[in-house]
């Protein structure tokens, strides 16, 4: 690493440990996309707090974002960020960037933000701080936002990185679809290791299994594996549940690469399923059809929403039904593996979908009490309408 003479900022240099998870012209693109927004607003300087937005600018990637950390954006700068020391090293050795200023532990971390905005000479412009993100605390944000202020700037909230995460490129498809190869490898693993008299851990050691071995990578949330009764909890997980003839299972997993992901949603039961299960799984897969086939570019969010609403009316079970159609996926991080703050598809949202859009397609309805019903899949919007990303059979498994 080289300090720069007279400067906070520390630059990486020589080999990495670890190649960029892409190549300099995707760093680039997405560097004078966020320059070219910054223009638009007038901004001199834009920071952002969210490791998603870190990683897709700078190329660091850590899960110790529980310490601050930002990246600062300038016009002419490559991007800076400031990290807690023991993390430097996820941007000197393996990042694209490889440009950083540190903090010790006992060291206040927006002081060192505000001695960098001064050093690049931005302090006293137009400053864009990120205003919706879980990683910074209220404190620190606005004691940042009283530091640029008391030296002449003007702080504007601004959330320009995401629009531009909300397509994807070539190379990040790429990633997107060697996750679903791994993620049905788990679901085929979580439904061998099903059985009348086995425990939802035990298809929770199959899946982390079939997830690391297949060349996965930790997600957002853990997968969800839940049965009987537990099925009907939301974002419930493995709690050693023994299967029980005539219970509901519920998976939802996840192939993540490279910090990208493909989740995937199947349901089966022990024995032969009930009227009712095969109902609402009958159901779903109708609705689930049916957006696939209304997913094309221009067509608006809510109105892709009205059709999934319209299948589950048809079908009698639209009290069942009361939540978004689907949501982004891309980059993940906990606590989440979805996007849905950038894009979802759901009710009264007036945007179109546009080509390289990607999304999990949940539809799913709720029987409280008893169980959740869910059948998915993460889709491409092609320039000609929909891909399937993930491929794996529809049909309510049986064990």
């Amino acid at each position: 690493m080289a300090l720069q003479s007279g400067s906070l900022i520390v630059t990486g240099t020589g080999p990495l440990v670890e190649p960029a998870a892409f190549s300099g012209r995707e760093y680039e693109t997405r560097l004078a996309a966020l320059r070219q927004a910054m223009a638009a607003d007038g901004i001199d300087a834009y920071i952002t707090f969210t490791p998603e937005n870190i990683y897709y600018i700078t190329g660091h990637d850590t899960p110790g974002y529980y310490f601050y950390q930002a990246c600062v954006v300038t016009a002419h700068a490559l991007p800076v960020n400031v990290l807690r020391r023991i993390e430097t090293s996820n941007t000197l050795l393996r990042s694209w960037s490889r440009q950083l200023v540190a903090y010790a532990d006992h060291e206040d971390p927006v002081e060192k933000t505000l001695a960098l905005l001064d050093e690049l000479g931005v302090s006293g412009g137009r400053v864009a701080l990120e205003s919706e993100s879980f990683f910074v605390t209220p404190a620190r944000f606005e004691k940042l936002r009283d530091g640029i202020g008391r030296r002449g700037g003007k702080v504007v909230a601004g959330q320009l990185v995401e629009p531009l995460r909300a397509v994807k490129s070539d190379e990040e498809l790429a990633y997107i679809r060697a996750g679903a190869r791994i993620v049905e490898a788990a679901m085929t693993a979580a439904i061998g290791a099903s059985r009348e008299g086995a425990t939802e851990n035990d298809v929770a050691g199959a899946v982390w299994h079939a997830l690391a071995t297949n060349g996965g990578e930790y997600a957002g949330p853990p997968p969800f594996i839940t049965s009987g009764p537990r099925s009907s909890l939301c974002h419930a997980t493995w709690a050693g549940r023994r299967f029980e003839r005539g219970d509901l299972l519920a998976y939802e997993l996840p192939g993540v690469v490279k910090r990208y992901v493909a989740p995937l949603f199947r349901c089966g039961t022990v024995g032969a399923p009930s009227d009712d299960i095969r109902m609402l799984t009958d159901a779903c897969t109708r609705a689930l059809e049916d957006v696939i086939a209304a997913i094309k570019p221009g067509v608006l969010s809510g109105e892709v929403h009205a059709v999934c609403r319209a299948a589950f009316e048809k079908a009698g079970v639209a009290d069942l039904h009361g939540h978004r159609t689907a949501y982004s996926v891309g980059i993940n991080y906990p606590p989440d593996w979805g996007e849905g703050q950038i894009m979802s598809i759901g009710e009264r949202d007036p945007r179109p979908l546009l080509p390289g859009m990607v999304f999990h397609l949940v539809p799913g309805v709720f029987r409280p009490g008893k169980y959740l019903i869910e059948v998915s899949e993460t889709v491409l919007v092609t320039p000609t309408g929909c891909e399937c990303i993930t491929t794996y059979p529809r049909e309510l498994f049986q064990v």
